[in-house]
C-alpha cells in the first residue's frame, strides 16, 4: 500500500510539475493569437477529449490502466514540443487536441487505477482521504510550476524541455505501479464506439442518484474553473510577466486547502453544501465587480470552497460507480466534463470580446448562484449529496 501511495502521489505531482504552466498562453498570444483565439485552443483541447474517449476506453480495456496512462504521457509530451517546433495557430491547435486526448487517458485510466487499486488493497474507506492528498500533490505541482515564468530568461525552449523531463518522471511513477487491475472486457458487450456510450448511459439511466451527482459535480468543477486562464486575467491586473506565475501559485495554493482537508467535512449537511455551491457564486461576482489584486483573496477563498466541494463530490460518485462498469462510466463522465468545459470556455471568450476578462468572471458567477438553486430544488430532494459510507 505504501508503494501504491507514493506512486500516485509521485505521478500526480509531476504530471502538474510543468514549468510551461503559467507562460504557454502568453507564448501562443506573443505568437499571434487574439483573446478569442485563446479560448478556442481550450475548446480544441476539450474536443480532443471528447472525441478521443471511446478509442481511450477501448485500448485502456484492451492494454489496461497503467499501460494507456503511460500512452498518454507521450502524447502530452509531443504536444508541448509542438508548439515549441510549429509556433503557430496549426501548432498549437494540434498540439492542445493532443493534450485534450491525453486528458482522457488521465480521467479514464488513472482514476480507475487509483480506486480499483486502493480497494484492492482494502483501503476503500481511506478513498476520499486519498483523493483528497492526490488532489493536493496536483496542485503542489501546478503551484511550483508557476515558477516558470521566474525562468522565462532561460527562454521558452527550455522550459519546455523541463517540461518534459517532469512528464519523464510521471512515468517512471506510473512504472512503480503493479499493473494489477485489467479492466471490464468482460463487462463491454461489443467494441464498437456507439455501443460503450449507449452502456454508459444506460448505467446511469438505471442509476438516477449516480446521473444526478455526475452532473452536479461535474458543472461544480467547470464552471468556476479559471485556470487555463489565469495568467492573461494576471496580466490584465497589471501584473508583470515575469511574476504572473505567482497568481497561479496563490489560487492553487488555495484549491489545495480546499482538497486537502476536503474529507474532514464529508458529513456536512446537504443543505449547507448546496449552500456552498452560491457562495462561490457570490464570491466570483464580487471579484470581477471589484477587479483588482487587492480583491484576489475573494477568488482565493472561492476556489477553497469550490475545490473542497468538488473533491466530496466526486469520491460519492466514484464510490457510487459499480467495478465492473468503471472505465465505461468514467469515460462518459469525462465526455461530459469537456463538453461544459468548451460551453464555459465560449462563454469565457465572449466575455474577453466584451473588453475585459472580469465580464466572464461575473457571468460564471451567475452561473453558479443558478447552480445553487438547481441543487436546492432539484437534486437534494432525490439523491443524497454527502457521504456517511466515506471516511
Amino acid at each position: 500500500m505504501k508503494r501504491l501511495l507514493i506512486s500516485i502521489y509521485g505521478f500526480a505531482f509531476f504530471n502538474k510539475f510543468l514549468l510551461l504552466t503559467p507562460v504557454y498562453a502568453i507564448f501562443m498570444q506573443q505568437n499571434g493569437l487574439s483573446d478569442f483565439m485563446l479560448s478556442s485552443m481550450f475548446i480544441l483541447s476539450a474536443l480532443g477529449t471528447i472525441f478521443g474517449q471511446f478509442p481511450v476506453t477501448l485500448l485502456t480495456n484492451k492494454l489496461g490502466q497503467r499501460a494507456s496512462m503511460i500512452v498518454g504521457q507521450c502524447l502530452k509530451a509531443f504536444a508541448i514540443l509542438l508548439w515549441l517546433a510549429i509556433p503557430n495557430y496549426i501548432g498549437f491547435s494540434v498540439g492542445m487536441i493532443l493534450w485534450g486526448v491525453q486528458a482522457g487517458f488521465r480521467s479514464v485510466a488513472f482514476e480507475g487505477l487509483i480506486y480499483d487499486n486502493v480497494a484492492a488493497n482494502g483501503a476503500k474507506k481511506d478513498y476520499t482521504r486519498i483523493l483528497g492528498r492526490k488532489s493536493t500533490y496536483e496542485s503542489v505541482g501546478t503551484a511550483l510550476s508557476a515558477c516558470g515564468s521566474l525562468l522565462m530568461f532561460l527562454g521558452y525552449a527550455w522550459v519546455t524541455w523541463l517540461s518534459v523531463a517532469a512528464i519523464a518522471m510521471s512515468v517512471v511513477c506510473l512504472l512503480m505501479m503493479h499493473p494489477m487491475y485489467r479492466s471490464n472486457k468482460k463487462s463491454i458487450k461489443s467494441s464498437g464506439l456507439i455501443s460503450l456510450f449507449r452502456e454508459g448511459v444506460l448505467i446511469c439511466l438505471r442509476t438516477p442518484c449516480l446521473l444526478l451527482t455526475m452532473i452536479l459535480t461535474l458543472l461544480v468543477v467547470n464552471i468556476p474553473f479559471l485556470d487555463d486562464f489565469l495568467s492573461p486575467i494576471g496580466l490584465q491586473l497589471g501584473i508583470s510577466t515575469e511574476y504572473v506565475g505567482i497568481l497561479s501559485f496563490f489560487l492553487l495554493g488555495c484549491a489545495t486547502m480546499g482538497q486537502r482537508f476536503a474529507y474532514r467535512f464529508a458529513h456536512i449537511p446537504e443543505w449547507l453544501l448546496c449552500a456552498l455551491i452560491g457562495v462561490v457564486g457570490v464570491g466570483y461576482i464580487t471579484f470581477g465587480y471589484i477587479y483588482n489584486t487587492n480583491s484576489l483573496w475573494i477568488l482565493g477563498m472561492s476556489y477553497m470552497i469550490f475545490y473542497g466541494i468538488y473533491t466530496l463530490l466526486y469520491a460519492r460518485f466514484q464510490n457510487m460507480i459499480p467495478t465492473t462498469h468503471r472505465s465505461v462510466v468514467l469515460s462518459l463522465y469525462t465526455t461530459m466534463t469537456y463538453i461544459v468545459y468548451m460551453l464555459v470556455c465560449g462563454v469565457i471568450g465572449l466575455g474577453s470580446i466584451w473588453g475585459s476578462w472580469r465580464h466572464s468572471v461575473i457571468i460564471l458567477g451567475v452561473l453558479m448562484l443558478a447552480l445553487c438553486v438547481w441543487a436546492f430544488v432539484y437534486a437534494r430532494p432525490h439523491c443524497k449529496l454527502t457521504n456517511d459510507t466515506i471516511a
